[in-house]
């Protein structure tokens, strides 16, 4: 394995390969719900269980992957091979979700939706567990490492706006009847497709790995899945994910409604506020992030993001719809740590769990994370989905003209969106409150590591058995 410094190119080419991690997830968050239920024509509760009944697949296949990428043994590294075939794939399984199957019988457009989710949920399983696992390999020296994925989130939050306000833009110009079904697929399904794939093949070709690959290979078990679970610091790490993942998706997917038939807003001026807010806070959170425990910068504005996004849900739709656009800039305000935070920290908890363990298996631990990230989105599509279903939501008959909705499912959208999120983010405030590990913890545990190359009874120090005792 090459120990070597980084080149000045890879940072930002691997920083280039969250576009689909971003992207991808932010496109279908936003509008894969309403693209089924209001241009394919399935009912909103039925699009949710397409989605959601894809994602049994992705909890065998996430932490499966994790252990095939580990054992994994080739001039390439471990994680290269899947992420450049994984790229070239990504192509056919993107344009496969956005196919106008308007003509089918609706049980063949469920049946079609299912198979065409799971093909592409397992491309992106090939990429998105490797690429991950990447992100606490590509260098061994933290500033390094920190800088690389703070890069990398900047791109992610860059590729979200991208994928949120276009596709947004391009479906109003489908629904005014400025653009053609076909155009509208060759756009979304062709187009964004190459635009994710191609980073992520120039990554299989010009990144290293330089972290240490281990001789022996890793046991192909259950036990192997859940052993990451056994860590108390990835139990933490996940908990504050799941919450934030989760809401992001739901508020994404429920502002196209909200906008549409409760603030008679624009969505992309929604979105755009939403994150163009957190790029600007950027460079305050990279600064912070060597000085001020990670977990502190999660949680530190989750408050006000918690009463802002309240706020937005109760806000009337007769009032100005300028005052829902300020409540959504101060919810960006205070849910920037959050969204950042989780992929910061992964590689800290790498480096307690290889402390632990006395191996580094990073694909295992990215597994579950790709797949709870993917889930989060089905989860947030079938909560929406079955909302709309039960509250009343009226499937316009034609796409192109405006359908006004009664007041039961105008308080579904209100509360499918910001109650979700409310509970959610109040429930990670308090998670990132209890997570174990700090700044400090980190040093340590990377000197106990370098320790334990050099000599025996790295943990056998009353200070190392007290940090073994909270972090593991």
């Amino acid at each position: 394995m090459n120990f070597s410094p980084m080149k000045k190119h890879e940072p930002i080419l691997f920083a280039w390969g969250d576009v689909f991690g971003g992207g991808a997830q932010a496109l279908i968050g936003v509008l894969y719900m309403i693209f089924m239920t209001d241009v394919i024509g399935l009912s909103p509760a039925l699009a949710g269980t397409a989605v959601l009944l894809s994602k049994g697949w992705d909890a065998i296949t996430d932490p499966m992957m994790g252990v095939i990428s580990d054992n994994t043994r080739s001039k390439w590294g471990r994680r290269r091979p899947y992420i450049l075939f994984g790229g070239i794939a990504l192509v056919a399984s993107f344009a496969l979700l956005w196919m106008p199957v308007v003509a089918f019988a609706p049980v063949l457009k469920a049946v079609y939706a299912i198979g065409v989710y799971v093909f592409y949920s397992t491309v992106s399983t090939i990429i998105a567990v490797p690429y991950s696992s990447l992100s606490a390999e590509l260098t061994t020296d933290i500033k390094e490492r920190n800088r690389v994925n703070i890069l990398r989130l900047v791109v992610s939050t860059v590729a979200t706006a991208v994928c949120t306000l276009v596709p947004s833009m391009i479906l109003e110009a489908y629904q005014a009847g400025s653009i053609t079904l076909t155009a509208f697929y060759l756009i979304i399904g062709l187009g964004f497709g190459l635009f994710f794939a191609l980073p992520l093949v120039l990554i299989g070709l010009f990144t290293k790995e330089r972290v240490k690959m281990p001789e022996e290979k890793s046991a192909f078990d259950v036990k192997r899945f859940v052993k990451p679970l056994k860590v108390r610091a990835f139990r933490g790490l996940v908990g504050m994910y799941l919450c934030q993942s989760i809401a992001m998706d739901i508020l994404a997917a429920g502002i196209l409604y909200y906008s549409k038939y409760v603030a008679k807003g624009s969505s992309t001026i929604f979105l755009g506020i939403f994150i163009g807010v957190q790029l600007l806070l950027f460079p305050v959170i990279n600064v912070l992030v060597n000085k001020v425990d990670k977990k502190k910068i999660y949680y530190f504005g989750l408050p006000l993001a918690v009463v802002s996004f309240a706020l937005v849900g109760l806000y009337p739709s007769d009032w100005p719809v300028a005052g829902a656009y300020a409540l959504t800039a101060l919810t960006a305000i205070g849910f920037a740590g959050a969204q950042l935070m989780s992929w910061i920290i992964f590689p800290d908890v790498i480096d307690v769990a290889e402390l632990k363990d006395g191996e580094r298996a990073t694909g295992s631990f990215s597994g579950i994370m790709t797949f709870i990230r993917k889930a989060s989105s089905a989860i947030a599509i079938q909560i929406f989905g079955l909302m709309l279903a039960f509250s009343g939501y009226i499937q316009p008959a034609d796409p192109t003209i405006f359908q006004p909705q009664p007041a039961g499912a105008i308080l579904g959208i209100r509360i499918a969106m910001s109650g979700s999120f409310v509970i959610l983010m109040t429930l990670g405030y308090f998670l990132a409150k209890r997570f174990p590990l700090t700044n400090k913890d980190s040093a340590q545990v990377r000197a106990l590591l370098k320790a334990r190359e050099e000599r025996q009874g790295a943990l056998e120090t009353a200070e190392a058995k007290a940090l073994a005792g909270r972090l593991f």
